[in-house]
């Protein structure tokens, strides 16, 4: 039992980790050139970066921390969870900022 969590979370995890990471960069990237010099750009830039500093070190040290000990999934487990809501969390604030970037400085670029 064991195994399947680790083998779902793990099939899971990286594919939304990569493609999610990909998608927070475009879109943080498109946020970042409409307010640019300014501090909402500097404050978005930077909790891109972090985010992505962040998720990457997790799901290395989960992935490992479940390769080292079978028991190990029902620690990464609710870790796993908790990331999940947070990321979704974060690319629906960072949609929500790019819509009123756009409001702000008139839909240009």
């Amino acid at each position: 039992m064991n195994n399947l969590i680790m083998t779902i979370i793990l099939a899971v995890g990286w594919p939304v980790l990569i493609i999610g990471s990909i998608y927070l960069f475009i879109k943080g990237k498109h946020v970042y050139a409409l307010v640019k010099g300014s501090l909402v750009g500097k404050v978005v830039r930077i909790l891109v970066i972090t985010m992505m500093v962040e998720m990457y070190s997790l799901g290395v040290v989960c992935t490992a921390f479940m390769y080292s000990s079978a028991r190990s999934v029902y620690i990464v487990l609710p870790i796993f969870a908790v990331w999940f809501v947070m990321f979704v969390w974060s690319m629906k604030v960072l949609m929500n900022a790019e819509r009123e970037a756009r409001a702000l400085t008139g839909g240009v670029k």
